[in-house]
């Protein structure tokens, strides 16, 4: 595939008026209570202009770029501020105002390998609620999904050959569509628990970014399975709001959470399992090839939290690690960890993750059984699937290493020194990228 355009080489002129544009296919947008006048200049103003819209979570949904994102060296495919866009406005001129407001203003004609600043999918953001006063346009925007639209991202999931296996190589690469992203995968019991995050954003947007990213992740699930499939909860950070019937309407029977420590969707263990209806054994090889081609970004980032690793080690043989305990062990409340991990651009279960990558080299002559045991896992099979995500991390690793560029190389603005722990090594598998 051909590399990203840089994004500082976008184009000075806008070919057509509206190239590649197809009218919106979800309902008219509702102008609810908190729809303000659109002029064209909202979140348009600079990186400390904009406008600020009143937002449905209360405080304000800004469209400026937010504080937290200033320098931040984080892109994402063009294809996620262009489905926002169009499946949020009425029809292509609106859609058209929507990315000029948040310094987009080429991206719904461009080819799929460009990149943009996060900064500016976050401004879009702003741009949407300030247009369009929804407390659910986050999933009105997921609903506009349709398969294929994430590009590689999409058929890489799509084509493997359980559910499994496609939301391992969705947390590996995530990069394909944001550096901002993180996405991570904990199996626990009966269950398993697929975490959203971003590294960097604003607090008073992350509701609408959340519901978004995990809206379009359970309809991918939903088109690769070939049936209604329902998470069993899916929890949310931020408040819950006065109508939950569409986020019903998004998620099935799911059992609805919010106020909840993270942002997750969580399965039977059994859907893991499940065959894949789109399973494409020749296409999944050329999206992996595809994909070793365009290995993630460096992301500096300092220490999360001196001593946390260490804790996390020490739980590991006891059994599943908690973030309550590691709080408790530290000497810190739940709520400042929390904060800590994501000023540092990273969660708890990446965290985990690294520390139990780590591990396992440490482990390495040991039986599956008993490694499993020490790194803190339930059985066998999850430490193999972690082991899946860890080896296609060293495959992204290891094209660095000769040479290969991409999306992620040369043409990201992605920072490729170690990171700030020392290792040499990116820490988590919840591979960044990103969802908005």
């Amino acid at each position: 595939m051909p590399p990203a355009a840089p994004i500082t080489d976008l184009p000075t002129s806008h070919p057509h008026p509206h190239p590649g544009v197809t009218p919106c296919p979800c309902p008219p947008v509702h102008q609810g209570p908190a729809h303000q006048k659109y002029d064209g200049r909202r979140g348009g103003q600079g990186e400390g202009g904009g406008d600020n819209a009143q937002g449905p979570y209360g405080g304000t949904a800004r469209t400026s770029v937010p504080a937290s994102l200033a320098g931040a060296p984080l892109t994402d495919s063009v294809v996620v501020p262009r489905l926002i866009a169009t499946a949020t406005a009425n029809n292509p001129r609106e859609a058209e105002q929507l990315v000029r407001a948040a310094g987009l203003p080429h991206i719904l004609g461009q080819p799929e390998t460009t990149r943009a600043p996060s900064t500016r999918t976050y401004r879009l953001w702003g741009a949407v609620l300030a247009r369009t006063g929804r407390v659910d346009a986050g999933l009105l925007a997921a609903a506009g999904y349709r398969p294929g639209l994430l590009d590689v991202f999409d058929y890489l999931m799509t084509s493997a050959p359980t559910v499994g296996e496609g939301l391992a190589r969705g947390a590996a690469h995530i990069h394909l569509i944001s550096s901002n992203s993180l996405l991570t995968i904990d199996e626990s019991d009966d269950e398993v628990t697929i975490g959203y995050a971003a590294r960097h954003g604003d607090d008073e947007l992350r509701w609408v970014v959340a519901e978004f990213a995990l809206a379009v992740l359970t309809r991918q699930l939903r088109h690769s399975t070939g049936r209604e499939l329902s998470p069993v909860r899916v929890e949310f950070a931020h408040r819950a709001p006065l109508r939950q019937a569409p986020h019903q309407e998004a998620f099935g029977n799911a059992r609805l959470e919010f106020g909840a420590t993270a942002d997750a969707i969580t399965l039977h263990r059994q859907d893991l399992e499940r065959r894949l209806d789109t399973a494409d054994p020749a296409l999944a090889a050329i999206m992996l090839r595809a994909a070793a081609e365009m290995p993630a970004p460096r992301i500096p980032r300092s220490v999360a939290v001196p001593g946390l690793r260490e804790v996390i080690a020490e739980q590991l043989p006891n059994g599943r690690p908690s973030l309550a305990d590691a709080a408790r062990r530290l000497a810190i409340s739940t709520r400042t960890l929390q904060r800590r991990l994501g000023d540092s651009g990273t969660t708890w279960r990446a965290e985990l993750d690294a520390v139990r990558r780590e591990q396992s080299l440490r482990h390495g002559s040991a039986g599956s059984a008993q490694r499993a045991v020490r790194l803190g896992f339930a059985e066998s099979r999850s430490l193999r699937r972690a082991m899946n995500r860890w080896d296609a991390d060293n495959r992204g690793e290891g094209a660095r290493t000769d040479g290969s560029t991409g999306r992620g190389g040369d043409h990201d603005t992605g920072d490729h020194s170690t990171d700030g722990d020392g290792t040499g090594e990116r820490s988590g598998t919840p591979q960044e990228a990103g969802t908005a």
